[in-house]
């Protein structure tokens, strides 16, 4: 039997069948119905893995309204993924996203005592039923660990500031419920931050043991974005506005372009991506080489999704990052410690999701330290003085210009100088944040933010 299935009968809760389960998640009416297209409605993806030959099959499968797609995917034998989201299209990139019907996390290596009790499931259904963590409306078995599945009164219009703030949110919330009364993995090192746009094991399909996921009802009352902000809060119980969740902008666009007519011009009327900028290839090369020789047991998750990340920052396609984290599956299984912590599929398709997330692409190199593992040497210039700063801005200015680049010379006066400090930072520290370059140069944000995208050029 699937881990946690008697635990979670014992406690009496009801079980119900996946196409129940999914059709709370997607309502009937919700998605395009199969062969006619109908403005504002949009279709699930799937994802099935094959596995054969020494090979790995990956397939796709658009959902629909009538969900006999998830019909027959609970017949297959091969593992299954779905996100409780809609895109456009065939691809599941994060900017194919319209809406989200559910908010669903994982959580892994629940706490048991040493008489065996779920102590950690236990204190998970009591956190939740007593309000100091939101309560989820479904618990999935997933083999090891668990997933909830938070259901939306309404679904969420993934415009891009809304999925800027899901990502934050899935990031503090997981914090939350990784904590010490519920798992053994409760250190920064060990939780397995996923994206927010996360497809998970298919609710109903198989295990890695060729064993049934198996679905629970915590709850019909349905989550709103409200419930879910009241668990983020400041001093004197005011919501952090860094993390809460949006449902979508208050602003029409003939507001945003009167009250930011700079943004407008530049994303909406010549349609230029957010400000980040693309690193050579050779810093993908050289994280997929130091992954494969060095990485240990607790780092293998955070390798590949950290390869990920590296891939959107070189502009690397999903085919090549999919075949490049699959070629690394046999090898990170191979190097367990025990039965108990195999490295399987779900975790390479768990790291691959986070390509789908475009936020990921400034997740800072400290970050990138801890959870890898492994030392990243940078070039360091914290306290120098703004003449150093200066000195070798101009010096960097002058080798560009001698190496053929196209530097431009006109500028309003008393900026250039600043101009100049932000390219310089920027040309060495490559993966550096705004936050960290306002730190490190002294500079004002808004000048910081102004001179951003003009230096992120000279690093395509």
């Amino acid at each position: 039997m699937v881990k946690w299935v008697k635990e979670l009968q014992d406690l009496g809760l009801e079980e119900v069948y996946p196409f129940e389960f999914y059709r709370d998640i997607f309502p009937a009416g919700e998605l395009q119905k199969k062969g006619i297209y109908e403005s504002g409605k949009y279709c699930g993806i799937a994802v099935e893995i094959i596995e054969g030959s020494g090979k790995i099959k990956v397939n796709r499968y658009t959902i629909t309204d009538e969900l006999d797609t998830i019909r027959d995917l609970l017949e297959s034998p091969n593992f299954v993924l779905l996100s409780p989201i809609s895109y456009i299209g065939k691809s599941r990139h994060t900017e194919n996203t319209r809406k989200m019907y559910a908010f669903a996390l994982e959580i892994d290596n629940l706490k048991v005592n040493a008489r065996g009790e779920p102590v950690g499931l236990n204190d998970l259904l009591h956190q939740m039923r007593n309000g100091i963590l939101p309560m989820a409306n479904y618990i999935v078995t997933s083999g090891n660990g668990i997933h909830l599945y938070f259901i939306f009164d309404q679904p969420i219009r993934l415009f891009e500031n809304v999925r800027e703030s899901l990502s934050r949110y899935k990031r503090f919330i997981t914090r939350q419920f990784w904590n010490g009364y519920i798992t053994f993995d409760c250190t920064e090192e060990k939780i397995q931050y996923e994206s927010a746009f996360q497809g998970f094991r298919l609710g109903g399909g198989v295990t890695k043991n060729g064993e049934r996921t198996r679905i629970f009802r915590l709850s019909n009352h349905p989550t709103t974005v409200e419930e879910l902000n009241s668990f983020v809060y400041q001093e004197r119980g005011v919501p952090d506005p860094s993390i809460v969740v949006c449902y979508d902008s208050n602003l029409t666009l003939v507001q945003a372009k009167e009250k930011y007519p700079q943004w407008y011009e530049r994303r909406v009327e010549k349609k230029e991506p957010k400000g980040t900028w693309t690193v050579k290839r050779d810093l993908y090369d050289w994280w997929l080489r130091r992954i494969q020789t060095e990485i240990k047991v607790g780092h293998r998750y955070h390798a590949l999704m950290l390869l990920s990340i590296y891939a959107i920052k070189c502009d690397i396609s999903y085919e090549e990052l999919e075949r490049d984290c699959f070629s690394l599956l046999k090898p990170y299984d191979s190097i367990s410690n025990s039965s108990d912590n195999p490295f399987k599929k779900s975790d390479v398709m768990s790291a691959l999701q986070v390509y789908q997330d475009k936020d990921y692409k400034t997740f800072p190199i400290a970050s990138i330290e801890k959870l890898s593992g492994l030392k990243i040497e940078r070039n360091k210039r914290n306290g120098r003085k703004q003449e150093v700063h200066l000195y070798l801005a101009r010096r960097r200015k002058q080798d560009l210009k001698y190496l053929g680049e196209n530097i431009q010379e006109g500028r309003p006066k008393g900026s250039g100088e600043k101009k100049d400090i932000v390219l310089e930072w920027r040309l060495n520290n490559t993966m550096g944040t705004k936050a960290q370059c306002i730190k490190e140069t002294g500079l004002s944000k808004p000048t910081v933010y102004k001179w951003w995208e003009y230096a992120g050029k000279y690093l395509k």
